[in-house]
């Protein structure tokens, strides 16, 4: 296909041109002529990135397989002028566009965020009769957007689309608007580049970025402090602001330099004129002057250099007006194996972010603003830098179980191809929200529901298999009742239809009980370690205490469970379950939301080992006795993987219970 994409490009910072630079290198690297309309070299500092002649060379590079062309907007000047002066972005992008398909026909027009590429990309498609996809970023969704003077035209735009990207609250608000449900489509998640954004590579030359910079004197201005950076330094990056965590984290570092660690702060980041310089003067104010280095943004592809040079690295994003904005720049520092000092509301917003718990894939910090406990955290990690290494090693392993499974950009590419044929796109992302909430009603219950279906047969009453009966634990046991006065009195094959809603009783009652709140309360995954050190280092787990989840239960079957694992069906039942023992994890207390885990014996022993008076080492050990010739380190690393499940938390002996 020959796709435009009307979007931010370098060298604008930010995540959207970061995702549109990887997303046109993807779709050309997929055999597409790709065309970039952009009005990127338009930007100034502080939101323009420093590019050598190198980089610009990366914005277009030509395959044997496809290619990606810019298309640049012409800077603002006389020939351009009118009353009152703006430079007309979406007259320019529109236009050019327009050009470029009259020499090389598109098949459709693809733009990210909406002022003003959402715009000209509408114009565009419209001037040259092609169809338009587009898709929305955080700031654009959940701010421009609730503007009374763009709110009509935004509403047009989107409901004059072949397709609109979005999900969430974005999408359902695009229905609100009047948008067609069967044009609305999740875009699939973006992938990271892993070839470059790794542990493994080179670290940026501070040194030899200034004496590039100053070759460019309308980015010198970028660079500001006296930190020489010939010590270790926190590092973060992305844009300026109190919602960021910046003027906290100011806050914090004279606290480090109060108490005499000396460790410094290198910024990628920038903001707005009133907030940069805010930001500077605050930082003169509390004496950071030599200790604060400001430099200028770097392209997409220079970022993880900058990430692999800092003793950790910061993203301390905390009440951030939109709330479903999901910055990048976290797994971005996970994937180049640095150690992530994260607000907890940054670290929740990762995927299965349980598994990450805080001290042992990164650092959750509660409250950013508190700046006492900020700056403890970040003293321990600077006079104790030794379990980065293990922490940062365990985040990259987490961030790349996150991505190994994406196609990117494979669901893109599939709605670019279905808007330039003009097909209905007919599963979207809120049908699939609406049937998993229709299911949830009954989740505890589906063997049940067939057991319904199954003894009503021939009765005279409906087939119960036509529809779904609400079923409670109360209804359940009736059930179950039922069966097994069948069975006594002579029917035959029922065992299995006992068996399976006796399992499905029995978790229900464990899911049932009552919790003691206090103890619940501790039950938070991402503060599911408790030791006296910061972090947990290398080889340290052995001398930790783990401690079952209070609401776990262990509940243990006669016949073997995992024969009734995906059942839809009477059919699908073995016609006599076989004997056990099977044990199965079930999570109590009003409101959670777990899954029943189907466990081993070997895995149920330790969860019963794990009452917080025995080590790691020590259940190890006992395990050895119990079973023979195990090894203890396979022991040990499924301890740790339990500890990742959530199943249990680990602590120092001498923590607080």
């Amino acid at each position: 296909m020959r796709i435009c994409i009307v979007g931010k490009f370098p060298p604008i910072q930010g995540g959207v041109s970061m995702r549109t630079y990887w997303t046109a290198h993807a779709l050309a690297e997929r055999g597409h002529e790709i065309h970039v309309v952009t009005n990127a070299k338009e930007v100034r500092p502080p939101f323009r990135m420093h590019m050598r002649p190198e980089d610009w060379v990366r914005c277009e590079p030509q395959s044997q397989i496809g290619s990606v062309k810019v298309h640049w907007t012409e800077p603002v000047d006389r020939s351009q002028s009118y009353i009152p002066m703006a430079s007309p972005f979406v007259s320019k992008l529109a236009g050019v566009a327009a050009r470029v398909h009259s020499e090389r026909p598109f098949d459709v027009i693809l733009s990210h965020y909406m002022e003003p590429y959402g715009v000209a990309g509408h114009l565009a498609a419209e001037i040259v009769g092609v169809p338009h996809v587009v898709r929305m970023a955080g700031s654009d969704a959940g701010r421009l957007w609730h503007h009374p003077q763009f709110e009509p035209l935004y509403d047009h735009v989107l409901r004059s689309a072949e397709v609109v990207v979005a999900a969430g609250v974005v999408a359902q608000r695009a229905i609100s608007r009047g948008v067609d449900p069967t044009r609305i489509v999740s875009g699939g998640r973006f992938v990271v580049p892993q070839q470059l954004f790794t542990p493994t590579g080179p670290a940026i030359d501070l040194a030899a970025l200034t004496d590039e910079v100053e070759l460019d004197p309308t980015m010198r201005d970028a660079f500001w402090g006296q930190f020489p950076a010939d010590r270790p330094y926190f590092g973060v990056c992305g844009k300026l602001g109190e919602s960021k965590g910046s003027f906290a984290l100011l806050a914090a570092m004279q606290r480090l330099k109060l108490a005499g660690i000396d460790v410094g702060l290198v910024a990628l980041a920038h903001g707005q004129v009133e907030v940069e310089q805010k930001f500077r003067r605050r930082a003169q104010a509390l004496g950071l002057a030599d200790h604060v280095l400001q430099i200028p943004f770097l392209p997409h592809w220079r970022v993880a250099e900058f990430l692999r040079s800092c003793l950790a690295v910061c993203c301390l994003e905390q009440d951030f007006p939109i709330a479903f904005h999901t910055p990048q720049i976290p797994l971005e520092v996970l994937l180049c194996g640095k150690c992530l000092v994260g607000s907890t509301e940054v670290i929740r917003k990762l995927p299965h972010y349980e598994r990450l718990p805080s001290g042992y894939g990164c650092v959750a910090i509660e409250d950013v603003n508190d700046d006492a406990a900020l700056s403890a955290r970040l003293a321990a990690i600077a006079q104790d830098p030794a379990p980065t290494a293990a922490i940062g090693a365990r985040g990259y392993i987490f961030a790349g179980d996150l991505q190994k499974d994406l196609a990117f950009p494979d669901s893109l590419e599939q709605i670019l191809k279905a808007g330039a044929s003009r097909q209905k796109i007919t599963l979207t992302e809120r049908a699939k929200v609406d049937n998993v909430m229709d299911k949830a009603e009954n989740r505890h219950f589906p063997l049940t529901q067939i057991a319904v279906a199954e003894m009503t047969k021939g009765s005279g009453t409906p087939d119960r298999s036509d529809f779904e009966e609400s079923i409670d634990l109360g209804r359940a046991r009736e059930v179950l009742a039922t069966i097994e006065r069948g069975m006594r009195e002579g029917r035959h094959g029922l065992k299995s239809l006992a068996s399976a809603v006796h399992v499905e009783i029995a978790i229900a009652t464990a899911e049932s009980e009552v919790v003691d709140a206090d103890r619940a309360a501790g039950s938070d995954r991402l503060f599911s370690l408790r030791m006296r050190r910061w972090g947990l280092g290398e080889g340290e787990l052995a001398a930790l205490l783990p401690v079952r989840d209070p609401r776990l239960r262990i509940l243990k079957f006669n016949d073997n469970v995992s024969e009734f694992r995906g059942v839809r069906t009477a059919a699908e039942l073995p016609a006599e379950p076989k004997s056990g023992p099977s044990f199965v994890v079930a999570f109590a207390g009003e409101g959670d939301a777990r899954d029943p885990l189907l466990i081993d014996q070997a895995t149920a022993r330790i969860l019963e080992l794990s009452d917080g008076e025995l080590t790691a080492g020590q259940i190890c050990e006992l395990l050895k006795r119990e079973r023979g010739s195990l090894e203890i380190q396979n022991d040990l690393a499924w301890i740790e993987n339990l500890f990742v499940s959530g199943l249990v938390r680990l602590q120092h002996p001498d923590a607080d219970r």
